[in-house]
């Protein structure tokens, strides 16, 4: 539709220009010239056999005025050369911008080709930076956030603040940036934005050449790093205690047997057979710390279940409370029945094992009953899911919390110092974090980060 009235206006334009030549003498006057002027725009909007047709009809137009005023006025001058040399001009001006139009149609259709191009490479990069699961934050000097990235915010959430106040970066975070601006080869340490978030690990960079422009973070979370390090780790692990046990177990064997040979002897005294029991007690000491070890190295190829928490911890209470020789009472409270994880199950089964005797021993120092309270809750800023189980012990003196979670620490005699450290491994190895903290009326509490099920790094 809008093709045919730029026709339509062209052939008009050229119908009225030749009837001013006309009526000004014809082509004698100069008016028909400018029949140049349509003729070019059409041979620059549209393609060939249209332009040349707009050329043609000026030609003809224009020598036809010249006959005709020939043959109504007596005695004029002819101009039919001038008015063929113009002809000529306009099929020549014509093919000229034909060409010309051409290049210029398909440099634009190469132009919204790249643009096209462009468009499209930049939704796809849109796309890629916001799934990523590194969080990427643009930042200026002062730590005002310009752009970031949808696990950057998950990250950074801060349900202290209003929404509207999260353009700063936390302190934290900030306090890297600054040292990292004084010095750009410094290496950057862990953090957390809040005691129940994950630890990132964050590194810098400056958006363009110069110390001038802005700066790009890079955050990831550390526990999808350790958990790589700590699939490495096992392996390890596994392969030495592979290669150990056997060495191990034939003499601790051995003395295990000699002992209780002994211990049978009519000829042993009272003082020996004392020795006797610390010998066996030792022994089976050594032989629960390579089993402890044995057992974790094993878990290290099974593969992550996705396990309705609420559910599963209520069915573990029951089964637990059940195989347990004294009495037990073990309180739940649980948001909501739909929260869901991925964790290997018998792993979390050992898992919350070892933390609920562990507790229910401190509990039973303490105040003489067995209690723990086991709570699950979301946390509404980062979507991550928090376990936490409470005793009524006395909890773990400060002098011991940078050590707590060191293979072989413990403060039981009687203890293999394996408990928490093994909780902590296998926490990392399926992407959670296992922390400790005081609660409400001072209790003891060890806390449980698991990532929500969308998030797990496979």
């Amino acid at each position: 539709m809008l093709a045919t009235q730029f026709i339509s206006v062209i052939l008009v334009d050229i119908f009225f220009l030749v009837l001013i030549s006309y009526t000004c003498g014809g082509v004698s006057s100069g008016m028909a010239n400018l029949l140049i002027v349509p003729v070019a725009s059409g041979s620059l909007l549209f393609r060939s056999r249209l332009s040349t047709f707009f050329a043609a009809v000026g030609s003809i137009l224009a020598i036809y005025s010249e006959v005709y005023l020939y043959l109504i006025i007596d005695e004029g001058i002819v101009y039919f050369v001038q008015a063929g040399l113009l002809g000529l001009s306009l099929f020549a001006v014509s093919w000229s911008l034909q060409y010309l139009g051409g290049k210029i149609r398909q440099n634009e259709l190469f132009a919204q080709q790249q643009a096209k191009n462009i468009q499209s490479l930049q939704e796809m990069n849109d796309q890629i930076i916001k799934r990523m699961h590194a969080g990427i934050v643009v930042v200026n000097h002062e730590g005002i956030v310009l752009n970031i990235n949808d696990s950057a915010k998950r990250f950074l959430a801060n349900s202290d603040k209003p929404q509207q106040e999260a353009a700063q970066i936390p302190e934290t975070l900030f306090r890297q940036l600054q040292a990292w601006q004084h010095d750009n080869l410094l290496k950057t340490y862990q953090f957390q934005v809040h005691r129940t978030d994950p630890e990132l690990q964050a590194t810098f960079a400056y958006l363009t050449s110069g110390k001038d422009s802005n700066i790009l973070i890079f955050l990831e979370d550390y526990t999808v790093l350790t958990s790589k390090a700590q699939q490495l780790k096992l392996i390890s692990l596994g392969r030495l205690t592979a290669s150990i046990a056997h060495e191990v177990r034939n003499p601790l064997g051995a003395i295990s047997h000699a002992s209780q040979l002994l211990g049978e002897s009519n000829t042993i005294i009272k003082s020996d057979k004392r020795l006797l029991e610390i010998i066996d007690t030792h022994a089976m000491r050594v032989n629960h710390i390579i089993e402890n070890i044995l057992n974790l190295s094993r878990n290290k190829n099974e593969h992550p279940d996705i396990i309705n928490l609420c559910q599963w911890v209520q069915q573990f209470i029951i089964k637990f409370s059940n195989s347990q020789a004294k009495a037990v009472s073990i309180d739940f409270d649980g948001e909501a029945n739909n929260i869901q994880i991925r964790f290997n199950q018998s792993q979390l089964e050992q898992l919350l094992t070892n933390l609920s005797e562990n507790g229910l021993r401190y509990s039973r120092k303490s105040t003489g009953k067995g209690h723990l309270n086991i709570s699950v809750r979301l946390n509404p800023v980062n979507k991550n899911i928090i376990m936490d189980i409470i005793d009524d012990g006395e909890g773990i003196a400060e002098e011991h919390l940078l050590q707590m979670f060191e293979p072989f620490f413990t403060t039981e005699t009687s203890g293999t110092g394996l408990g928490l450290f093994i909780c902590k491994e296998i926490c990392e190895s399926n992407q959670a974090q296992l922390s400790y903290l005081r609660v409400d009326g001072n209790k003891s509490c060890f806390r449980i980060n698991f990532p929500a099920s969308e998030k797990f790094i496979v």
